[in-house]
């Protein structure tokens, strides 16, 4: 069985869709389980291919690596909560794998715990995406995101807005819609969750929801855990087999790299730690050191936040 990854990126995160990739690999579990990995990416990070073809090469012989580099179409596109152009590359997917008519899409903020033979066998016939449910379906963050002067065209999503940061992609049918039009239009707007409101948007209705150990999110604490589950934007047993089984760590938020005490990432150290050909990526020391942003940098970033908030729109 092959199954169609792809990662987008730019100079940024080169070094982290190398440990993506490599995790992917490692937990593939079963012999027939091989992966067509299709790296997407600005000129300046096409320097990894080589380091990409490595590590490929080094976990199974039978898999392949696909590099399509490119111009970003989308960059000048809306940037913000520090989340730069390169986030919507993923938009391009459709026209650049004409060939490909099924893909997984994640980013590369991810650590691969399991295979994705279940995954990749979802029903997709007549669907757009398939997705985990996203924290914006908790009542306060659906309250504050209200206020955006284009979420009432999501009203109709409560409940269901999705994470995209993994995302089944029925690239076929998306052609066939001609959402890539839509896109480009939407791109031009400023979306809060860019790239991500713009998925939710255009495929609202043509969406199948997958469990939450496809996507499950590092920083949700217990307390998270519960209000999902007592607000119905996830079932206990989907809560509790994502904590003791998860297929994917997805670190958004606080990245481990960064702050090594961030939630789960010992797990993320622990895996980089473990490989020879990851080892040295990144500074260790100073993620031990760094224990989140002082009292002066919260107020700066409240600020930003604020003046990001007035000038949108």
């Amino acid at each position: 069985m092959q199954i169609n990854v792809a990662f987008c990126f730019d100079h940024n995160l080169m070094n982290q869709a190398q440990v993506t990739a490599a995790s992917l690999l490692d937990f593939a579990r079963a012999d027939h389980v091989h992966y067509h990995i299709y790296c997407v990416c600005t000129k300046e990070a096409a320097q990894v291919e080589h380091k990409l073809r490595q590590i490929v090469a080094a976990r199974d012989k039978e898999s392949e690596l696909t590099m399509k580099v490119m111009d970003n179409p989308y960059e000048g596109a809306y940037e913000v909560r520090g989340i730069s152009a390169g986030t919507y590359l993923r938009l391009a997917l459709p026209g650049l794998l004409r060939e490909v008519d099924q893909i997984l899409y994640t980013d590369v903020d991810i650590l691969f715990q399991d295979s994705l033979e279940e995954l990749w066998q979802t029903p997709m016939e007549g669907k757009l995406l398939a997705a985990v449910r996203g924290g914006a379906n908790l009542s306060d963050q659906w309250e504050r995101n209200s206020k955006q002067p284009y979420w009432h065209f999501m009203e109709n999503l409560r409940g269901n807005y999705i994470n995209a940061g993994v995302t089944l992609m029925n690239l076929k049918e998306i052609r066939n819609r001609n959402l890539e039009e839509q896109w480009r239009e939407w791109a031009k707007q400023k979306l809060y969750y860019q790239d991500q409101d713009i998925l939710n948007l255009t495929c609202q209705g043509a969406i199948v929801y997958l469990p939450l150990k496809y996507n499950c999110l590092a920083y949700m604490t217990d307390e998270d855990y519960a209000r999902c589950i007592r607000e119905k934007v996830h079932p206990a047993k989907e809560c509790e087999e994502a904590r003791r089984h998860p297929v994917m760590i997805h670190y958004a938020g606080y990245k481990p790299w960064k702050q090594y005490d961030t939630n789960l990432g010992s797990v993320w150290w622990d895996y980089v730690n473990a490989q020879p050909d990851l080892q040295g990526l990144f500074d260790e020391a100073a993620a031990r050191s760094y224990h989140g942003p002082t009292l002066l940098q919260r107020g700066r970033q409240k600020l930003k936040k604020l003046f990001e908030k007035n000038r949108q729109f």
